[in-house]
Formats: structure tokens, C-alpha cells, sequence
């Protein structure tokens, strides 16, 4: 019966988790950027890191491939830079350029401030739960993922 009621509970997860996805996906439209350009200025704008094209690619868990199309669509747009005097392409830290900063004043800015207004509505309680929940889940997801890996992992060695 309890396993009942974790399925309904993922399944529940599950469309909450699709619809948030949908409402970033209907927001990068609204800005007029793809999916992936807008992660990458959302990335850019909302961190002090200096992130390279590798480091996109793991931070936003898509392939270099995807990345590198969509950052090479946002150089020649004018709206990003690599740094220069680094011999390795991807290995150049990328910047936004002054084009870049005001695209994402009147894009990324805003769903940031978005997300803050929505963060807003909950009590200081419900916001810390909310996190603490959301990162024990990841914890254990994580954990229980690879869990589920090992055996792979042990026939590629092997094999």
C-alpha cells in the first residue's frame, strides 16, 4: 500500500517538476532566446564564476555539442565573448559583452527578479524547508542513482 502511495507521490513530483520546466521554457520564449542560450545568460548573469564552455556544459547538465552551438549563436550575435590570449577554445572564459549585459537586463534579470517574487510569497520557514527538502531529495536521488549505476559501471571495467 505504502509503495502505492510513493508512486502517487512521484508521479505528483513529477508533474510539478514539468510544469515549473514548461513555465522556464514559456519564459525564455517570452525573451525570445532558446532554451539553452537563455540557461547559459541566466548562468552567466546570476554567478560570479568565470564559467568556460566546459563548465557550462556541467553546470547546466547539457552536452558540449548543444552548448557549443548555442554559444557559438551568441558570439556572432554579439551578446557573449571568450577571453582572449588562451590557446584552448574551450578552456576561454566567456563574458558577457556590453550587448550582452543589456539583453539580459531586459530578459534574464527580470525571471530573475521572478523567481525572487515568487521566493517572496513564502513565509522564511516555508523557503528554508523548501530548500532543505529539495536538497536532501537531490541527496538521496543522487545516492540512489549511483547505487543503480554500480553495476554498470563494474561490466565496463570488465568488459
Amino acid at each position: 500500500m505504502e509503495q502505492d502511495s510513493l508512486h502517487q507521490m512521484l508521479l505528483r513530483y513529477n508533474r510539478v517538476f514539468k510544469d515549473i520546466d514548461q513555465v522556464y521554457h514559456q519564459m525564455a520564449r517570452i525573451c525570445g532566446l532558446p532554451d539553452c542560450a537563455f540557461w547559459i545568460l541566466y548562468l552567466l548573469r546570476e554567478s560570479e564564476v568565470k564559467y568556460t564552455q566546459s563548465g557550462v556544459s556541467e553546470n547546466l547538465s547539457l552536452s558540449r555539442q548543444t552548448v557549443n552551438s548555442a554559444l557559438k549563436k551568441l558570439q556572432q550575435e554579439g551578446y557573449i565573448a571568450m577571453a582572449p590570449g588562451e590557446s584552448n577554445r574551450k578552456n576561454k572564459p566567456l563574458r558577457l559583452t556590453h550587448r550582452g549585459e543589456e539583453l539580459c537586463r531586459n530578459t534574464v534579470d527580470l525571471v530573475l527578479q521572478a523567481e525572487i517574487n515568487t521566493l517572496a510569497r513564502f513565509t522564511p520557514e516555508e523557503r528554508e524547508s523548501f530548500l532543505s527538502l529539495q536538497e536532501q531529495y537531490a541527496q538521496a536521488l543522487r545516492q540512489e542513482g549511483n547505487r543503480l549505476l554500480l553495476p554498470c559501471s563494474g561490466e565496463e571495467e570488465q568488459g
